[in-house]
């Protein structure tokens, strides 16, 4: 159900139930004043002191409505908001999830479809993670992503770039208006400032500390592309990175 919907179910059962406490306390002030022989004992006086509260009860309603309508209307958008904006969001790691990676690369494509110029994505993997997990513990291997994701988050530097957490041990890049030499330096950097975390991962058969592989790929966007093109490309790539010896970028221009 809607935030909207249960604010404005909420305080109506609220109004309801107000105005049904007026009904209810007049009803018994009647029943007080004909027990105390101040009003006349008749069958039409109870009637119309009845029909006198319900009259009461529809216009509390009648007012109470529209200020629930338009307090909902103010609570709602804010509170849907930030529940939206959360669910951008990957729990562990503080950056942006699969779910917003997904929409919005959708929506860049069709935009920079328009617009012109060139996408660049990146597919990272972090070396031997598994072997990592087992070495140093669960908590050990969530802290390890945290600092791989804050420091490719530290990586890109213009607004438009973003950084998202793809899958487990899965992290994409995403850099709008970037060509293919930008595309090298940045993975190069990327590279480069996780080796300087210098992780221990005494597993890892690439070197003696957390490193990661990389498959990017860099296409002018137009109106025949699709989201998948450009996964499925980096993806290709990052699979090189890895079957050459990990630690490393694999880089071809989208075809």
């Amino acid at each position: 159900m809607p935030i909207k919907t249960k604010i404005i179910l909420s305080m109506t059962i609220i109004a309801f139930l107000a105005a049904l406490a007026v009904l209810v306390t007049n009803t018994l002030l009647l029943s007080y004043f004909i027990d105390s022989n101040r009003l006349v004992q008749r069958a039409d006086s109870f009637l119309i002191f009845v029909v006198i509260g319900l009259l009461v009860v529809i216009i509390f309603l009648g007012i109470s409505i529209p200020f629930t309508l338009n307090i909902a209307k103010n609570i709602s958008a804010p509170v849907e908001k930030m529940l939206s904006n959360a669910n951008n969001f990957d729990a562990l790691t503080g950056i942006y999830n699969r779910r917003y990676f997904d929409e919005n690369l959708k929506n860049l494509i069709n935009f920079m479809s328009r617009t012109g110029g060139k996408l660049t994505l990146m597919m990272i993997d972090i070396d031997f993670f598994k072997e990592y997990n087992d070495t140093y513990s669960y908590n050990k291997g969530d802290s390890c992503l945290k600092i791989v994701a804050k420091t490719l988050s530290k990586s890109v530097s213009r607004t438009e770039d973003f950084v998202a957490r793809y899958g487990g041990k899965e992290f994409v890049v995403v850099l709008p208006n970037t060509d293919e030499k930008g595309a090298q330096i940045i993975a190069q950097k990327i590279l480069s400032t996780i080796r300087e975390c210098k992780i221990p991962h005494e597993k890892n058969e690439a070197a003696s500390y957390v490193t990661i592989s990389i498959g990017a790929t860099t296409g002018k966007v137009d109106f025949s592309q699709s989201r998948d093109l450009y996964i499925n490309q980096a993806g290709e790539l990052l699979k090189k990175s890895i079957q050459n010896g990990h630690n490393r970028f694999t880089f071809e221009s989208l075809g």
